[in-house]
C-alpha cells in the first residue's frame, strides 16, 4: 500500500486561547478587547477578553446590528445586559439566547436602497453558512446549509433598535474559538466498577473565573442528558466549588462542606473525576482537596491511570486469523496460536473478538457453526461454549464488563440485540430506530457506556450511536441519534472504536474506499477529513494512536507513525485484526 497519511485524530485540547486555523474577527462595532496575561501560571494562560460596548447615539440599523452580534461575544457580560440595549423593551423582555448557540461564518447586508431618514422600520439580513449548534448543556451538533437570519429594526425616539432578534445566541466561527474551550468531562459509570466515561461539551469561559474554574464548575453541574443515565459522580449534590489556586507545584482545589459526606468508597473515584477533568492543567503536579479551606487529601494525579476510560492502560496485544486459527502478534516473526479453543483448528469459526486482556484469562467470542456466538477461554483445553443462540448473528463485540454483545437479524427490516454473561443470553431492550432494518456490525465502546451500529433500513447503510444504560438485570439502549447518513453511493465497510469517544470508520464508494475518525459526541470528521485507501480493505481494528487493516491480498497492516505509511504485519492469507474490547 502506497504512503498516506494516519487516520485524523481528535487531540484533548491544549487550551489554546484560539482554535486551529482561527482568523482576525473584523468588528464594525469595535467592541474594546483586552489581553489578559496571567504569566508562567498554566493554570491561567492568556485569552481575549471582548468587553460589549453599548449602542452609539444615532447609529444606522446595520450598526446597530453588528454591535448586537459583538455584545452576544462578550462573555464579561454574563447577563447580557448590554447586549439587550439594543433591542426595544418588548424584545430585550423576552429574548431568550441560552436556548440555544448558532455558530455561523457570514456578514450583514441591508437594504441600502430604503430612505432610512423617513422609513420607521426596516430589515438587516445575516448571511452566511451554519457551522454548528450548542444546545444549553454545551452538546455541539454540525449544521449545514445557508444561514439566513432577518433582524426587524424599529425606530424608537429617533434611534434603532432590534424588534424581532432571534431566539438564540449568534457567534460567529471566530467567537467560539475564542470564547469557548471544547473539554471532556468525566464520570463514573453508574455501575459503580473502577472506570470513567467522557462527556464532551462545549463551556464559555468567563474571564473573571478562568479555564481551570469554569471547567470544574460545569463538571459539578453534572452529565449532559445523552449519557446521564449512564454513569453516576462521586461528588455530592450541593457540592460547590469555592477557589482554584496554586501553591508551589500544588493545585489546590477548595470545595464546600458537601465533600464531607462523600463515602471513604467513593473517594478515588471523586479523585480521578476531577484529575482526569482538568487533565493536562494539572499534568506533573500535586492536587490536594480541601474543604472551605481546612487542609485535605494530597495525591498525584498520575496514581489515577487506572480510571483511563480507554480501559487497555497495559502493552496492547493484537490478534489476527490464519489457517482458521486466532494468532497472536509477537514484535517479531510469525504470531502464535492462543491457548484454547480459538488456537485450534477443530472447529470453524469467523469474526473473533476478544475481552479485556486484564481478565484472566481471557475470553475470544466467535461465530460457530452459523447457530449463534460462542465463547472459549484462552486457555488450554478450552471448548466452544454457546453464549447466544442466532441463525443469523452480527460478529460479537466485548463490553468492559465481561459480557459479549451481537445483532440477531430476523428479517430485512427487523433486528435485535443480545447480550450475555458466562453463558446467560438476555435481550437488551432498543428503540424503533435500532430495532427496524438490518444491523450489519454492533460494537462497544471500550468504556461500556456506548454502542456503535451499522444498519442498512433498505435506503443503505448508516451508522448510529447509543448510550448504554444497565440497571441489574435490565440493559437498555437509549438515546439513540445518527451519527453517519445514508447515502445511495457510499457503504459503510467496517467500525472500530478508536478510543472512548472516536469511531474509525471504513467506507467504500465509486472513488473507492475511505477512513475516517468520527468524534461521536459532536458527530464531526475532524482535522482534515478522510483519507483514500488504494488497496482494498476488509476489516479494521484500533485502539489509541494504533490501527491494523486487513487487507484483500490476505495481509494485515499497520500504520508506521515514524514512516507515515502502511506496512504489512503479517502475510500469507492472515485476515480480521483485533484488539481487545472495541
Amino acid at each position: 500500500m502506497p504512503a498516506v497519511s494516519p487516520p485524523p485524530r481528535v487531540r484533548r485540547s491544549s487550551w489554546s486561547p484560539a482554535g486551529p486555523g482561527a482568523r482576525p474577527c473584523p468588528r464594525a462595532a469595535a467592541p474594546r478587547a483586552a489581553q489578559e496575561d496571567h504569566g508562567k501560571d498554566t493554570l491561567s494562560q492568556p485569552y481575549v477578553r471582548l468587553i460589549a460596548t453599548p449602542p452609539k447615539k444615532g447609529a444606522p440599523p446595520e450598526d446597530i446590528v453588528k454591535g448586537f452580534q459583538a455584545a452576544m461575544a462578550a462573555f464579561d457580560d454574563p447577563e447580557l445586559a448590554v447586549a439587550r440595549e439594543y433591542l426595544t423593551p418588548g424584545a430585550a423582555k423576552h429574548w431568550n439566547p441560552w436556548r440555544q448557540t448558532r455558530i455561523y461564518e457570514g456578514k450583514i447586508e441591508s437594504d441600502r436602497a430604503q430612505d432610512l431618514q423617513k422609513a420607521t422600520r426596516t430589515t438587516v439580513t445575516l448571511k452566511g453558512a451554519a457551522v454548528a449548534t450548542i444546545d444549553a448543556e454545551g452538546r455541539s451538533t454540525p449544521a449545514a446549509g445557508n444561514l439566513v437570519e432577518p433582524f426587524t429594526l424599529v425606530k424608537q425616539n429617533g434611534e434603532w433598535r432590534i424588534d424581532v432578534p432571534p431566539d438564540a445566541r449568534l457567534l460567529s466561527y471566530d467567537d467560539l474559538w475564542r470564547a469557548y474551550r471544547k473539554v471532556d468531562l468525566y464520570y463514573p459509570p453508574a455501575t459503580g466498577e473502577i472506570g470513567l466515561v467522557a462527556d464532551r461539551v462545549w463551556v464559555p469561559i468567563e474571564p473573571g473565573r478562568g479555564v481551570p474554574e469554569t471547567l470544574v464548575r460545569r463538571l459539578l453541574a453534572g452529565p449532559t442528558s445523552s449519557i446521564r443515565n449512564a454513569v453516576s459522580s462521586a461528588f455530592p449534590p450541593g457540592t460547590e466549588l469555592n477557589r482554584i489556586s496554586v501553591e508551589g507545584d500544588t493545585v489546590v482545589v477548595d470545595f464546600s462542606s458537601e465533600l464531607e459526606t462523600v463515602p471513604t468508597n467513593r473517594l478515588d473515584a471523586l479523585k480521578a473525576q476531577l484529575v482526569w477533568t482538568l487533565g493536562e492543567l494539572v499534568t506533573g503536579r500535586t492536587v490536594e482537596i480541601r474543604m472551605n479551606g481546612d487542609s485535605g487529601m494530597r495525591f498525584r494525579p498520575a496514581d489515577y491511570a487506572r480510571y483511563d476510560p480507554n480501559v487497555l492502560t497495559g502493552s496492547l496485544q493484537a490478534y489476527y486469523m490464519q489457517g482458521g486459527r486466532l494468532l497472536q502478534f509477537k514484535e517479531k516473526g510469525d504470531g502464535t496460536p492462543v491457548p484454547g479453543a480459538a488456537g485450534e483448528q477443530a472447529a470453524k469459526f469467523s469474526q473473533p473478538a476478544v475481552s479485556n486482556t486484564d481478565d484472566f484469562p481471557p475470553l475470544v467470542a466467535a461465530l460457530v457453526n452459523g447457530d449463534g456466538v460462542y465463547a472459549a477461554p484462552m486457555a488450554p483445553g478450552s471448548q466452544w461454549q454457546r453464549w447466544i443462540a442466532g441463525g443469523d448473528m452480527s460478529p460479537p463485540s466485548w463490553d468492559r464488563y465481561g459480557a459479549v454483545w451481537s445483532a440477531e437479524r430476523v428479517n430485512p427490516h427487523e433486528s435485535r440485540i443480545w447480550t450475555a454473561e458466562n453463558g446467560r443470553a438476555r435481550r437488551v431492550e432498543i428503540d424503533d430506530e435500532l430495532s427496524y432494518g438490518r444491523i450489519l456490525e454492533l460494537r462497544v465502546a471500550r468504556d461500556g457506556a456506548r454502542v456503535a451500529v451499522i444498519i442498512d433500513d433498505g435506503l443503505g447503510t448508516s451508522v448510529k450511536i447509543g448510550t448504554i444504560v444497565r440497571n441489574g438485570q435490565q440493559t437498555r439502549i437509549e438515546s439513540v441519534r445518527t451519527l453517519i447518513e445514508p447515502r445511495d453511493a457510499r457503504k459503510i465497510k467496517d467500525i472500530a472504536w478508536q478510543d472512548a469517544a472516536d469511531l474509525l470508520v471504513l467506507s467504500e464508494g465509486s472513488s473507492g474506499q475511505e477512513l475516517a475518525t468520527w468524534s461521536v459526541m459532536e458527530g464531526v470528521v475532524p482535522n482534515d477529513g478522510p483519507i483514500k485507501l488504494d488497496s482494498k480493505i476488509k476489516s479494521i481494528a484500533a485502539v489509541p494512536d494504533h490501527v491494523l487493516a486487513a487487507a484483500d491480498e490476505g495481509q494485515v497492516l499497520t500504520y508506521s507513525a515514524d514512516k507515515h505509511a502502511w506496512t504489512p504485519r503479517a502475510d500469507d492469507g492472515s485476515s480480521n485484526p483485533v484488539y481487545p474490547l472495541g
